[in-house]
């Protein structure tokens, strides 16, 4: 069959398809992470992202083409985990900017778009690397450019891409040596690839496709508070959409400002999502009136919900600003959100290695800090482009501190002054992580070979700034062999954080041993808590 044509209700199909096609593969996707380290894997976050965009979409799938691609943009964006996950909403933003104002796509306009979206993708990303789902998404978008120069049927143009993306995929490991010591392709290119096939069956089908039975069954969330005293600033979690003609969201925000808080406004000239808390939702909807007509109406009462769940108390209770720079930062592990908590952090979103939230949930850890002026600590490599998403979309102003550990997030607080100019605090963390060496001590999860080392699953590895250093038979074994690369003669400080696999007395006694071995240096042990890592470890 051949398609000369698909409307906003096709795209949302298809993209349903491609998000099935990518969970049936997703395991496959994270086995081929190259480091055997328990993280964020890539094909668990590319689904995670695209199941966030399906929901989007579906609530807007009788809407023209252009707005139903805008919406699944916006839902990629706000559920986006890991890098991998990011780069995907990027090339959504560029797919739906091409195919703005359409009511239908032929076969050229499905092709400048994956142009478009990969492009975007690339200016996106500070340092693109080739060999990664940046180079196969463009390999793709310049074969389907090529066919459908030649050809109008939609569904060829997309197998062509796939066709070029396969061969491409398949030349990733002679572009990133990292790849080719691994003996694997890229793993993003791969789930790429996944989503694009399950993409083109979806289209060419005629029946509709149900994601019920595929659920989101990864929940990130701060700290549980509990409290039995609940009093809310804003009772009324008021949200719409506006529809209407050069729509201004920064005009929009100024005249709701004044009607609540914990505001998210967002979207383009033509359809804006407003999110607010307010004790007048019907002064909110006469506003939001004046700019255009209104749609996806909610007005839930949080104190019913409160009372229901306690646990969620911060989240609608906004007092005035506290303080003029506010910290949210990524923790696991009862020890280290104590530990973040202690030096000033306000908020802490439960994720890191094995789980990365996504740009919605560092949004919203955002709007939690009581403080006009915002630092997030990712404290994860691949939390950073995450949660550089959020600047765009919170009220407030925010800067992310591109800390890969939380030892380095531990070094830079104590340079915080929450009453400082945020550019100069910046600066005074930054100098402050360059002052440590950090490492990880953790347990393969998949046979490889990264670093020159013949890694099996079940290894015990040492990582140090993130690339592997070391393998053993015993977590004691690789900690000294990390220390001996780490320490040198001015090294004064050893701070070791150990994790929910071992036992204080276990810890203790491992202290006492490197105390003696390294007499010229103070050695602290704290217990982070931390899943999947028995020792993170900073050397100062």
């Amino acid at each position: 069959m051949s398609l000369l044509s698909i409307t906003g209700y096709d795209l949302v199909r298809g993209i349903k398809a491609g998000c099935i096609r990518l969970e049936h593969n997703r395991d496959e996707v994270d086995q081929l992470n190259v480091f055997p380290v328990p993280d964020g894997d890539t094909g668990t976050n590319m689904y995670l992202t695209l199941l966030s965009a399906v929901k989007e979409g579906e609530k807007n799938s009788s809407l023209p083409l252009g707005k139903a691609a805008k919406a699944i943009s916006m839902g990629s964006l706000m559920g986006a985990r890991g890098n991998s996950g990011v780069i995907l909403s990027q090339i959504f933003r560029g797919f739906a900017k091409v195919l703005d104002g359409k009511g239908e796509a032929n076969a050229a306009d499905i092709a400048v778009a994956l142009r478009s979206g990969a492009d975007t993708a690339y200016k996106a990303v500070m340092k693109p690397v080739e060999g990664t789902i940046l180079t196969v998404i463009r390999e793709v978008a310049r074969a389907c450019e090529q066919e459908a120069q030649s050809g109008s049927d939609i569904l060829a143009v997309l197998l062509a891409g796939i066709d070029e993306g396969y061969r491409t995929l398949e030349k990733t490991p002679s572009m990133l040596p990292i790849l080719k010591e691994a003996g694997v392709v890229d793993a993003g290119g791969r789930g790429l690839l996944f989503f694009l096939e399950g993409v083109t069956d979806g289209l060419a089908a005629d029946k509709e496709i149900q994601l019920d039975t595929y659920k989101e069954k990864t929940a990130f969330g701060r700290q549980e508070i509990t409290r039995d005293d609940i009093v809310l600033d804003f009772q009324y979690c008021t949200e719409m959409l506006i529809k209407g003609q050069k729509l201004n969201p920064e005009d929009i925000k100024d005249h709701l400002r004044p009607l609540g808080d914990s505001m998210l406004v967002v979207g383009e000239e033509d359809i804006v999502k407003v999110h607010i808390h307010s004790n007048h939702p019907g002064k909110v909807l006469e506003t939001a009136l004046q700019f255009g007509q209104l749609s996806d109406i909610k007005i839930n009462n949080m104190l019913e919900e409160v009372h229901e769940n306690r646990n969620n108390l911060e989240q609608y209770s906004q007092p005035a600003f506290s303080k003029k720079i506010g910290l949210a930062a990524v923790g696991a592990g009862d020890g280290i959100i104590s530990i973040l908590q202690s030096l000033g952090v306000d908020c802490v979103v439960q994720g890191g290695q094995s789980m990365n939230p996504s740009t919605e949930d560092l949004l919203n850890a955002c709007k939690d800090v009581k403080a006009p002026a915002v630092i997030i600590l990712p404290n994860n490599k691949n939390i950073i482009m995450a949660a550089e998403q959020v600047k765009e979309l919170c009220d407030k102003r925010v800067e992310v501190l591109p800390t890969h550990s939380v030892m380095e997030a531990i070094a830079a607080l104590i340079a915080y002054d929450p009453e400082g100019e945020l550019q100069e605090i910046m600066d005074a963390m930054q100098e402050e992580m360059k002052k440590i060496s950090y490492a990880e001590v953790t347990h393969a999860v998949r046979d490889s070979g990264v670093s020159g080392l013949d890694i099996e699953a079940g290894n015990v590895i040492g990582l140090i700034g993130g690339k592997i250093s070391q393998k053993g038979n015993n977590e004691e074994e690789v900690v000294l062999a990390l220390l001996q690369k780490m320490i040198h003669e001015d090294s004064e400080l050893i701070t070791f954080l150990y994790g929910n696999d071992l036992e204080e007395d276990q810890a203790q006694a491992f202290q006492e041993k490197i105390m003696e071995i390294y007499p010229q240096c103070e050695v602290e042990m704290h217990f982070g808590g931390q899943p999947h890592y028995s020792y993170f470890i900073s050397v100062e």
